[in-house]
C-alpha cells in the first residue's frame, strides 16, 4: 500500500512539473527584471532599445543579443539562448553556466532569482581587481541573503563568514550587527542589500 502511495504522489508531482514546463513555455513574451551596478544604462535587444536599468517588463522570447551600456563605462554583450523556457534563458553566460563569470574586461552577469538578472558594468578607469572585488561581494551578497539571515540568527555559519571575508570586515560581533541593521533595512529586497554591502566595503576602504 505505501508503495502504490508513493507511485501516486510521485506521478501527481511529475504532471505538476510537467504543467508547469508547458505554462512557461507558453506565448511568445517572457517577464524580465534586469538590475545593473548603474542606473539608466540603456538596455538594448537585439539592438533595439527596450528601457534602462532597473528593467522590468516583457521581451520577446526569440530575442539573441541584449546589451547594457553607458557612458563611462565598458559596453557589456550577452549572448541569449533562443527561448526562455524552463530555467529561463539558460545560457545567458556566453560559454558558461548561470553565475560564471566570461569576460571581465566589459564586465559580468548573474541570475539571483527567477527571471532576474544583475548585470555589471566595467567603469572605465577602475582596476580589474577592484571590479572583481565588488562584482563577487554584490554577487554573493544578492544570491546567499536567506542564507546569511539564517546564519546571524545563530550567530555563526559559511555564510556569514563568506560575506565578512568579501566585505574585509572584522569576524566580530560589531561587524554582526552591521550586516544584521542592513539585513532588516533591506526587508527581502536581494539588489538594496547587495548595493549596501558595495557601500560599506568602499567605506571601510575610505
Amino acid at each position: 500500500m505505501k508503495k502504490q502511495s508513493l507511485l501516486i504522489s510521485t506521478a501527481i508531482l511529475f504532471s505538476i512539473f510537467i504543467v508547469g514546463c508547458a505554462t512557461i513555455a507558453t506565448g511568445t513574451k517572457q517577464l524580465i527584471s534586469i538590475n545593473c551596478n548603474v542606473e539608466g544604462a540603456t538596455i538594448k535587444l537585439d539592438g533595439k532599445i527596450i528601457g534602462k536599468t532597473p528593467f522590468n517588463g516583457e521581451v520577446k522570447k526569440n530575442r539573441k543579443i541584449l546589451t547594457i551600456e553607458k557612458k563611462g563605462y565598458k559596453t557589456h554583450t550577452i549572448t541569449l539562448s533562443k527561448s526562455l523556457e524552463g530555467m529561463f534563458w539558460g545560457n545567458i553566460i556566453t560559454g558558461g553556466t548561470l553565475g560564471s563569470i566570461t569576460d571581465f574586461a566589459t564586465g559580468a552577469a548573474y541570475q539571483y532569482s527567477p527571471s532576474s538578472y544583475q548585470i555589471e558594468l566595467y567603469k572605465e578607469g577602475v582596476s580589474l581587481n577592484e571590479f572583481k572585488e565588488l562584482y563577487e561581494l554584490r554577487k554573493f551578497a544578492m544570491v546567499n541573503m536567506s542564507n546569511i539571515s539564517i546564519d546571524l540568527s545563530n550567530n555563526s555559519g559559511s555564510y556569514l563568514d563568506g560575506i565578512i571575508y568579501l566585505s574585509k570586515l572584522n569576524n566580530d560581533a560589531a561587524s554582526k550587527d552591521v550586516i544584521r541593521n542592513i539585513l532588516i533595512k533591506s526587508d527581502g529586497d536581494q539588489v538594496y542589500f547587495g548595493e549596501m554591502m558595495v557601500e560599506l566595503f568602499n567605506n571601510a576602504k575610505s
